[in-house]
């Protein structure tokens, strides 16, 4: 299937090709299309195509919908193209040892790599090859959407230099299985990996190309390890079953003061707990969040500086479930090893940041913490002028880095 990546994301393109209705006079139907890549290795074959009000040619659409036009010729065609309406129903791409199977997909305000409105029915795909498995997609919808950049990479052939905008994604997720190759065949439970996304969103706003307002959530992504696999095996030990967490996030950018605020990025977990972010950079330039180049966009960023950075751990079981780990491979009680833990912790801390005042309210605030796990919170606020991130990255040892921060902790409030 990696070797089929390339032209899947062709045809991807081709397909989300997409915005506001086009000034065009053709409608188009395509039934029973069948084509082949060049190297006779992929097959695309779709039951009915419908293009309502387009400005492109039904010589043009077949192309369009075929797997052995060249992809700049294909992308071309895609930057061409203006309809009201295309619909791609019963699409099935089959390699040597992969099947992908799509659709129905309906694109509305389709305008030279914009689109006001996509919406795909589900996807199947299977694999022969290495790893053994299928995956299942259900519906996604997208909206305000502008892959003209994408297009043009395809054109170039430079991915890396890629931006897609896309205003409002929400998806019903997806399952999955994959043989675990280390996992004994007759295993009790089977040798199976299975993964699983309940649920995504995001929504973001763009102002001139840059995004000002985002958010986006995914609720319950899941791995089931193969019951017979030592990974399995670890996690039970671990004191778990399965893995499964959840991404909640949201920023805004002010391109005026260059500010941008990072609100709550959280990772959790029913069975661990939940790690939050939050913190402010400024200086940050609309070409760190927008550019088309990625060099150009890292290096921007670099410019920005840190105003605040606050962490907060709030313990749902991932703290005892790891001493009572650690103990048993150390072979001590979970109490014994927490309690020295603790002392190494008051005693340590201190001497490896330079005996810095502020290293002993964090080495108390452990302490705590460790006594009755509950919730711990740290907030690092810049002394004065924002920390450039690139003196950040150069920074090799605690003292100098706590010479630049004022650092509150909390534990257990």
């Amino acid at each position: 299937m990696i070797m089929l990546l390339p032209r899947l994301f062709a045809i991807a393109a081709s397909l989300s090709v997409l915005a506001a209705p086009a000034l065009a006079q053709n409608n188009v139907v395509l039934e029973n299309l069948e084509s082949r890549a060049q190297d006779q290795r992929l097959v695309l074959n779709i039951a009915r195509v419908e293009v309502a009000n387009t400005n492109l040619s039904r010589e043009d659409i077949s192309k369009l919908f075929s797997v052995s036009t060249p992809a700049v010729e294909a992308s071309a065609i895609a930057a061409r193209l203006k309809a009201d309406r295309l619909v791609v129903r019963g699409a099935v791409l089959a390699g040597e040892e992969d099947r992908l199977s799509f659709g129905p997909l309906e694109i509305a305000g389709v305008e030279q790599g914009r689109f006001a409105k996509a919406s795909l029915g589900g996807f199947t795909a299977s694999f022969s090859g290495k790893p053994t498995g299928s995956i299942t997609g259900r519906a996604v919808t997208m909206e305000s959407g502008d892959l003209a950049p994408l297009i043009a990479a395809l054109q170039v052939r430079k991915f890396g230099y890629t931006v897609i905008q896309i205003g409002r994604i929400v998806s019903e997720g997806f399952e999955g299985s994959f043989t675990d190759p280390d996992a004994p065949t007759a295993s009790p439970g089977g040798n199976q990996i299975k993964i699983g996304l309940r649920a995504f969103n995001s929504a973001t706003q763009f102002e001139k190309g840059v995004p000002i307002a985002s958010r986006m959530e995914a609720v319950s992504l899941t791995v089931d390890p193969a019951p017979g696999s030592d990974f399995s095996k670890s996690l039970r030990a671990f004191g778990l079953e399965r893995i499964e967490v959840g991404l909640t996030g949201q920023g805004r950018y002010d391109p005026v003061s260059r500010i941008f605020v990072l609100e709550d990025y959280s990772i959790a977990s029913p069975a661990a707990g939940r790690l939050t972010f939050s913190g402010q950079l400024s200086g940050v330039d609309a070409d760190a969040l927008a550019s088309l180049d990625a060099g150009r966009r890292g290096f921007a960023l670099l410019g920005a500086g840190v105003d605040s950075l606050k962490i907060d751990f709030l313990n749902e079981g991932l703290v005892d479930k790891s001493f009572a780990y650690a103990a048993a491979r150390q072979g001590k009680s979970p109490a014994a090893l927490r309690a020295e833990t603790s002392m190494m912790a008051a005693q340590l801390l201190p001497l490896l940041m330079g005996g810095d005042p502020q290293s002993l309210a964090l080495a108390q605030a452990l302490q705590t913490f460790l006594a009755a796990p509950k919730s711990f919170s740290m907030m690092l606020r810049a002394r004065g002028a924002a920390v450039p991130l690139a003196r950040l990255s150069a920074i090799r040892d605690p003292a100098s880095f706590l010479a630049l921060v004022e650092m509150n902790v909390r534990a257990n409030p």
